[in-house]
């Protein structure tokens, strides 16, 4: 839902030189970019589902990125999916803006297009290894996303910890299992109770909450898990103040979860 201050689906992962990015929703480009990363060092992208709000922001980034390494050689994007419709939008990601890359081949002379390597994997209910970038492990579980299929979350395995980005989920089974003992966990979070306040229609509440977790659900799950930091994103709705975010995170709590929680904003920072 649209927030000032507030970009599309998105999460960085720094390990020491490796960046590897987990959804690229709208103004992801940006972002990065206030957040000092060199977009033409970004090892990979990993993308959770095929929801707009977690794409639109990638042709931005594949073609800049491949803008900014300018008469240099760019080498593609490794961008991994679950195997779905996602492959079919990232296959033809850059169709349309076959003009506007003729152009600047012609008039800069790139030695190339700045076509994406699109890897599809076969999710699972159980977790399965994507690929290793550096010296981070990225592992996938089927997660439960309403009648939205498939849907993964995200496990990067660190030498410095773990952290999970649970992309677009409801409390489920399969991200607690994948999160147990985690540094951080990255969790999507619903509040009805603060969207019905906001006037949208019980019936469409009803609908998002069979999608999305719910704020108690959230903190239940990251106490099972054992879970050292719970950053909250994909906020629904967005907080508007300060005092909002106090009563989401004490809705979150709620459900049992005591460790340190951030209440994400753009730029915002998880340690281990």
């Amino acid at each position: 839902m649209l927030s000032p201050g507030r970009a599309g689906a998105g999460a960085l992962l720094r390990c020491d030189d490796t960046l590897i990015q987990a959804d690229a929703g709208p103004a992801t480009l940006f972002r990065l970019t206030e957040a000092g990363v060199d977009i033409t060092q970004l090892a990979a992208l990993v993308i959770t589902h095929h929801h707009s709000d977690h794409l639109m922001g990638i042709p931005e980034l594949v073609l800049t990125r491949w803008i900014r390494n300018g008469a240099r050689p760019c080498s593609p994007l490794p961008i991994h999916c679950p195997d779905g419709p996602a492959v079919g939008y990232l296959e033809t990601l850059l169709d349309n803006l076959g003009p506007d890359i003729a152009a600047r081949i012609a008039l800069a002379d790139f030695p190339d297009r700045p076509e994406p390597a699109v890897h599809p994997f076969e999710p699972a209910p159980t977790p399965v290894t994507v690929a290793t970038v550096g010296d981070v492990l990225i592992e996938s579980v089927l997660v439960d996303h309403g009648e939205i299929h498939p849907a993964v979350a995200y496990r990067f395995t660190t030498p410095d910890g773990t952290v999970v980005v649970s992309g677009d989920t409801r409390a489920c089974d399969a991200v607690e299992n994948l999160a147990a003992g985690a540094a951080v966990l990255v969790h999507e979070v619903l509040s009805s109770r603060r969207l019905l306040e906001a006037g949208l229609p019980p019936r469409r509440v009803e609908r998002l909450a069979g999608y999305h977790a719910e704020a108690p659900t959230v903190g239940a799950l990251a106490a099972r898990a054992g879970v050292q930091q719970l950053v909250l994103t994909h906020l629904m709705p967005a907080p508007r103040n300060a005092e909002d975010e106090d009563e989401l995170a004490t809705e979150v709590r709620s459900g049992g979860f005591a460790g340190e929680l951030i209440v994400a904003s753009d730029l915002a920072t998880a340690t281990i």
